[in-house]
């Protein structure tokens, strides 16, 4: 395989866990815990399309699109009914709150559709050829949309008075709360954004593979690599640490460690040896206990 068609897999693998690490990154940086549910809401966006795509015969641009409103709601409605009257508990509390919530919609999800692998009605795509570099027009769609959606959140974050009033409550709250924002409606907001995004990660996702209830299970890992790698709590670092994992896991899969272990050339011990394509998300549980180790804080993280 060469090199650039590996570059190419990176980019769109980080495509796709930006979206969703972006949206985990928020909710941390807000509201200070782990949500072990985020990934759920992937799910959920993944299944909402699938209703309007497949069974309503909406195009799957439209689909995505009411998919991730409906997804930001149904998280708006998990904060009403559970976080926030859990809003002074410890981290710990709602972390480990979050993580039942995931069991549950993992299980509801599967109680719906079943267990058995669907996928929308994109149909069969001839890849497109250029410079050696093979690519779909759905890897195609998925790197423009992260994209987009990324520039997006940019000029939400800089440009608009409720990106002041995330980055102001993410700092200091209670300084944020004195000043006349009112902190609660930005955590509304918060959900909303965090919840769609994921949605919209986890329909990428399924566009290029299919759809699973165990979505969300298979991609946490990776999910909360990418977010610990470029710094949790900094929307960037998410957009980083992505793009780092992508470049990891693509480039872990096409090296070859055989030679590592001959020191190039020098021996000649050990034949051929790759990691399995099933293995991937080895690399990420490496690179997450690594950093943990290292910097638990992350490449753009703080250093408190």
């Amino acid at each position: 395989m060469p090199v650039a068609q590996i570059i190419i897999n990176s980019i769109i693998r980080a495509s796709e866990l930006s979206l969703i690490a972006l949206g985990l990154t928020l909710v941390y940086g807000l509201l200070k815990f782990s949500n072990f549910a985020h990934t759920e809401y992937a799910v959920i966006g993944v299944y909402l399309a699938l209703i309007f795509n497949v069974y309503l015969g909406l195009d799957i641009f439209t689909s995505a699109l009411l998919s991730a409103v409906i997804t930001g709601f149904i998280a708006i409605s998990f904060d009403r009914m559970i976080f926030r009257r859990l809003r002074k508990s410890s981290a710990i509390v709602l972390s480990v709150t979050s993580l039942g919530l995931a069991i549950a919609v993992r299980n509801m999800i599967r109680a719906i559709w079943g267990a058995e692998p669907r996928s929308y009605t994109i149909g069969l795509q001839e890849p497109l050829i250029f410079f050696g570099i093979r690519l779909t027009p759905v890897q195609i769609w998925i790197i423009v949309t992260a994209a987009v959606f990324m520039v997006a959140f940019h000029l939400l974050l800089h440009k608009t008075k409720l990106g002041k009033a995330m980055r102001a409550s993410s700092d200091n709250p209670a300084l944020a709360q004195a000043s006349g924002i009112a902190t609660e409606k930005v955590v509304v907001w918060v959900w909303f954004i965090a919840s769609s995004f994921a949605a919209v990660g986890g329909i990428l996702i399924a566009l290029e593979t299919y759809l699973l209830p165990y979505m969300g299970f298979a991609i946490i890992i990776p999910v909360f690599c990418a977010t610990i790698l470029g710094g949790i709590g900094n929307p960037y670092g998410a957009m980083l640490g992505a793009l780092a994992l992508g470049f990891a896991e693509n480039f872990g899969l096409y090296l070859n460690f055989g030679n590592i272990f001959n020191l190039w050339g020098l021996f000649d011990v050990m034949k051929e040896i790759h990691i399995p394509t099933g293995y991937r998300d080895a690399i990420s549980f490496g690179i997450l206990i690594v950093i943990l180790l290292i910097r638990p804080s992350g490449i753009l993280g703080g250093r408190d």
